[in-house]
């Protein structure tokens, strides 16, 4: 069912392409593109003025601008939960997600030295893949190639430090956080479209990143989160493996734009 459903709106969609496209040449691309951000934005649980206003004028314009992309990737894979357990994930990709998480639990001394010479930045991040791409080889077990995880990386929360309402760009993959150092209070979590996750009961929290959500630490403890990034369960799984690699080709140097905010090791 759900896959007729995607598929009356695509051939809707084109439908209605070729039909403005006859009337109004070149311009129909406008109202098309914006058909597609509304229809991208309404997946929103949370939806209101303040939300579109972000979605279409503010941190969110970037994700409106690639909404075409998002949502012929909605097409090609199985059906987006938002937020998700290990187990509502395909077996190879539970496999490559319990193999990192044990990674990362291994290696968290190591990774908190890579982060000692950043004590004035509230905000740190370290990439050791990017979308494909190894980085950083200083922990060698995080330059695998993987099949499904395509980034890895750590972000570092300090004492009292929040981020703003934002939205990922891409839903070619979606987000997996982990919190390895394990704090002990409540005031440490994040918020994604409604949803609250408290890392002191929930260490892991997979979601999908294009809908607005945001991060808090307000306690006076460090907050270090595994950032990782999986290729979406898909009908088709090579082709959005092609996507990937040349989204990741053309954003490999452009990290900064994206955490412009944060300071990178």
């Amino acid at each position: 069912m759900d896959t007729i459903f995607k598929l009356i709106l695509l051939i809707l969609l084109i439908i209605s392409s070729y039909i403005l496209s006859i009337n109004i040449g070149i311009w129909s691309i406008f109202p098309v593109w914006i058909l597609c951000g509304l229809i991208d934005v309404s997946r929103h649980k949370t939806m209101n003025l303040k939300l579109l206003k972000e979605y279409f004028c503010g941190k969110g314009f970037l994700t409106f601008i690639l909404s075409p992309l998002n949502l012929f990737s909605d097409l090609l894979s199985l059906r987006n939960l938002h937020t998700f357990k290990v187990e509502d994930l395909p077996k190879e990709h539970q496999d490559e997600v319990n193999d990192i998480i044990s990674l990362f639990d291994k290696k968290s001394k190591d990774i908190g030295k890579r982060f000692e010479d950043a004590v004035g930045d509230n905000r740190s991040m370290l990439f050791y893949q990017w979308y494909g791409y190894k980085l950083d080889e200083t922990i060698v077990d995080f330059n695998k190639d993987y099949k499904y995880i395509k980034t890895i990386g750590v972000s570092l929360f300090r004492e009292k430090t929040s981020t703003s309402r934002h939205f990922g760009p891409l839903r070619i993959t979606y987000r997996i956080l982990y919190n390895f150092n394990k704090v002990q209070n409540e005031g440490s979590f994040i918020e994604a479209d409604g949803r609250i996750n408290k890392w002191k009961y929930n260490p892991l929290f997979i979601f999908d990143d294009t809908l607005i959500h945001q991060s808090f630490n307000e306690e006076d403890d460090l907050r270090y989160c595994a950032f990782i990034d999986i290729i979406r369960p898909s009908y088709f799984e090579n082709i959005m493996k092609l996507i990937l690699s040349g989204v990741g080709f053309l954003l490999k140097n452009t990290r900064s734009i994206f955490y412009k905010n944060w300071k990178m090791i």
